[in-house]
């Protein structure tokens, strides 16, 4: 009994080492720390670096375009089922929290182009996440 115990814990722990060594910085959810935005690992992408980041099947990628003051991209369903109430994030470093994108559902495979507008220039890095299934708040 006690082999077998010691056989299952060495399995969760295994399986818990896995999933944490599989996520990588842009799955990992969005915190909060003293007024500005990091993800998880790495903090706030540079101002003029793409974000993507993948989440429950849905890809999202961002950047930020100087010209015409914008954050462009996409996301994209990656599955082959419909997924429900997709949504956008953006965090800026000065505290500005642009979105969540109105929630809609894509089909397998289908892209919805993505755009934040007339964002003002005080920022010097940001951060984005893509939700799937989450309720409007």
């Amino acid at each position: 009994m006690n082999q077998m115990l010691r056989a299952f814990v060495l399995i969760v722990i295994g399986l818990f080492v896995f999933l944490i060594s599989s996520c990588s910085s842009v799955t990992r959810p969005y915190i909060n720390f003293e007024g500005i935005g990091f993800s998880g690992q790495f903090g706030l992408n540079k101002r003029l670096d793409p974000v993507r980041h993948v989440q429950g099947g849905a890809s999202m990628i961002l950047a930020y375009d100087p010209q015409s003051r914008s954050i462009k991209g996409h996301v994209e369903n990656m599955t082959n089922q419909t997924l429900k109430r997709v949504r956008v994030k953006v965090r800026l470093s000065n505290g500005v929290k642009l979105g969540p994108t109105r929630a809609i559902d894509l089909s397998p495979g289908e892209t919805r182009k993505i755009e934040f507008i007339k964002i003002g220039e005080d920022f010097t890095g940001w951060t984005a996440h893509v939700e799937v299934g989450g309720s409007e708040d």
